[in-house]
């Protein structure tokens, strides 16, 4: 059994992309002059980034017990 399979790189991937999301909807100052939707948006992204990814880390295949 490996510990990364492609379903948990990509995972990690979504997990990254979404705390660079949520980080930027916070911190970055350049992010000032969008609109409240547009950060509304980038910040409901990044949720959902961190859902996808942590359903795909947890997610078990139909071959283990």
């Amino acid at each position: 059994m490996t510990f990364l399979t492609p379903r948990r790189i990509l995972a990690v991937v979504l997990l990254l992309i979404a705390f660079v999301a949520l980080a930027a909807s916070r911190t970055f100052p350049i992010l000032d002059d969008l609109s409240g939707v547009a950060k509304s948006a980038i910040a409901i992204a990044g949720a959902a980034c961190a859902l996808v990814g942590v359903w795909l880390w947890v997610r078990k295949t139909p071959d283990q017990p």
